[in-house]
């Protein structure tokens, strides 16, 4: 977490990037951002669920089948949901940065090899306390479409990163002054409590992390590579918070913390650090979310799921929780 509060203080928005966010509208305790009448008497009366920020913003099956199957109105069970390494491997880095952002260094001890051996005495505390989840990303190599040692090559990453996150926390307590972020203003996990049948959101919603304060709203990705409609996510919790907030106070920014989970290459195993996007939430980022809501929302309505994607568009299909039922029905993608 403290590349996060490197990154905003030497980028500093507020001073440099002010106009991206003057002309903001969409801000979700106005009316235009509300949801229609036909989805919220629906909400209120319980006919369908309320989604969560994730539900509207992780869009990867083309056609949305995957959402259908988790909230629709004939959802499947979550018994009959397949497992997946990558969505495993993003709780334990989630947990792993929270750990490491709450680590008090020895300040008399502030040089490489001391920083070393710190972090790899958490780390294996960590991983000691983690046995249990660690040991299933291992047995899922074995089931999914992971390859054999990406549990070894994520532990690698988060040892890597662990001593970057302190290193930087070092540099920040020598450049820290009034005025900039700092850790105590970092508010990770905090329940928002938007109005369900107003925004579409489900209540709680809880962000990886809000610094409010600084109008901030932060999510912690997974994955591969950095994805686009990552930052639907940030814009999705602002919304939340400001209708939650009815006007008290506003978001104006997002920041990803992306940490890769999965090897791109069968070859090479490179080490990697984490990488930090700050953005404006501006009304741009902001309809689209609201657009992915309101399709979102019309697509669970539905008696029966969307279509199966077009055969050339199945690239996520291998890694769905829902293969294994797609293919039972008819899906053409062997079940390996």
């Amino acid at each position: 977490m403290f590349k996060v509060i490197n990154a905003w203080n030497l980028v500093y928005p507020n001073g440099d990037l002010q106009n991206a966010i003057s002309s903001i509208t969409l801000r979700a305790y106005n009316t235009e951002t509300y949801l229609t009448g036909e989805f919220a008497s629906k909400l209120a009366s319980k006919e369908i669920k309320p989604l969560s920020v994730s539900n509207i913003a992780d869009k990867y099956c083309p056609t949305r089948r995957d959402l259908y199957f988790y909230k629709g109105k004939n959802h499947l069970s979550r018994s009959r949901s397949d497992k997946n390494w990558g969505r495993k491997a993003g709780y334990v880095v989630e947990d792993y940065v929270n750990c490491m952002s709450e680590h008090d260094e020895d300040p008399t001890q502030n040089n490489y090899s001391s920083l070393i051996e710190q972090v790899n005495g958490l780390h294996d505390t960590f991983c000691g306390e983690k046995m249990e989840s660690i040991s299933s990303l291992r047995n899922l190599e074995k089931t999914t479409s992971s390859v054999e040692g990406d549990t070894d090559w994520l532990l690698g990453l988060l040892k890597y990163t662990g001593r970057a996150e302190l290193a930087v926390k070092i540099l920040h307590s020598t450049l820290m002054e009034e005025g900039y972020l700092d850790i105590n203003h970092v508010q990770v996990n905090q329940d928002l409590r938007p109005n369900i049948t107003e925004i579409g959101l489900n209540s709680p919603a809880k962000p990886d992390f809000i610094i409010s304060q600084f109008k901030i709203a932060g999510d912690i990705k997974t994955g591969v590579n950095f994805q686009p409609h990552y930052q639907l996510t940030c814009a999705g919790y602002a919304l939340a918070y400001e209708n939650w907030m009815k006007g008290e106070n506003d978001i104006n920014w997002g920041i990803i913390y992306f940490f890769p989970t999965r090897n791109p290459s069968a070859y090479v195993r490179p080490i990697t650090f984490t990488q930090i996007y700050i953005f404006p939430i501006d009304d741009f980022l902001r309809q689209w979310f609201l657009d992915l809501r309101d399709e979102a929302y019309n697509i669970i309505s539905k008696e029966s799921p969307p279509n199966f994607p077009a055969k050339d568009n199945m690239n996520h299909c291998r890694y769905c929780r829902f293969k294994s039922h797609c293919i039972s029905e008819g899906l053409g993608l062997t079940d390996e």
